[in-house]
């Protein structure tokens, strides 16, 4: 079991230490990054240490940790739920992704501040280029959480990569239609959003390419599916977001889809944010097999 290190436990290390890169979230234990990230470090010969730091929920929790850590000399750090907004809103500078979608996953120290990035989108691209062998602007996408941190990153992704169509899907809440009317203007093809319960919602799935969850349903046992699975069908992918086998999966590879869980995202995002770190990309073969080997 990798430790997790909390805001004393950084203020505790030794001026010489080697841990200069993690990744901050609440709770942080189950991540893998460590292992992914570690491996690339290894490989490159960097005598540096990445490690799971929890930040506190309190006000200001998140941006005192930041604050620490510019004052140790990381050189960086990911971001996880539930703090991908307040990263962006903590950076001096932002890339075109995180300042249209207001969330950030990677954040770079610079001389004049904290960086941000959003890596969730670009790895999601690529994680789909190579399992179907299209381009997002080809396909036919319904996301599933459309207003989650992560549903409204992938969203964005899919708007200015020039997706031909796509569907926002989400509880009913105000969100969704800002999400719409900000991804309006850049859609190349049709947009629309649906809510769970809209009678095109079925239709929307039937006729997709391609059915991202970035919903929380399959993250804990006994989550209901967040779809009709009897609408899916061979010739479809069902991208699912969490690292785990779920009931969705299960249920989409039944019906004859083309199946995956998140880690090809996770790889993929880990990667480009390495090369936000360091200008150079890594050894995704390396960084894949500790992933597929790793334990919290």
């Amino acid at each position: 079991m990798l430790p997790v290190y909390t805001f004393a436990d950084i203020a505790a290390l030794p001026a010489d230490s080697r841990i200069r890169l993690g990744v901050i979230g609440n709770p942080i234990a189950h991540s893998k990054s460590p292992q992914m990230q570690q491996a690339a470090l290894d490989a490159d010969g960097k005598a540096l240490t990445y490690v799971r730091l929890l930040a506190g929920l309190e006000e200001g929790g998140f941006e005192t940790l930041l604050e620490l850590l510019a004052e140790r000399g990381f050189i960086g750090v990911n971001v996880t739920v539930p703090f991908k907004k307040k990263a962006f809103a903590a950076a001096v500078q932002a890339d075109e992704l995180s300042t249209l979608c207001g969330a950030a996953n990677t954040l770079v120290l610079r001389e004049d501040g904290w960086h941000c990035f959003n890596t969730d989108g670009p790895g999601f691209e690529w994680a789909i280029e190579e399992l179907c062998g299209r381009s997002l602007r080809e396909l036919r996408v319904v996301i599933l959480g459309a207003c989650g941190g992560a549903g409204s990153a992938l969203c964005c992704q899919c708007a200015l990569s020039g997706c031909r169509h796509l569907t926002l899907v989400n509880r009913p809440r105000p969100e969704l239609e800002a999400l719409q009317a900000l991804l309006q203007p850049l859609a190349a093809g049709e947009l629309q959003a649906l809510t769970f319960d809209s009678p095109d919602f079925h239709t929307a799935v039937e006729s997709a390419d391609l059915i991202v969850n970035a919903t929380s349903l399959g993250l804990h046992a006994g989550d209901p599916l967040p779809l009709d699975a009897a609408r899916l069908h061979p010739g479809q992918l069902v991208y699912d977001i969490v690292t785990h086998a779920t009931p969705l999966q299960a249920a989409a590879a039944e019906r004859g889809c083309t199946v995956s869980d998140g880690l090809g995202m996770l790889l993929r995002q880990g990667a480009i944010a390495y090369q936000h770190w360091f200008g150079s990309r890594p050894d995704t073969g390396l960084m894949s097999t500790a992933l597929l080997h790793s334990q919290c």
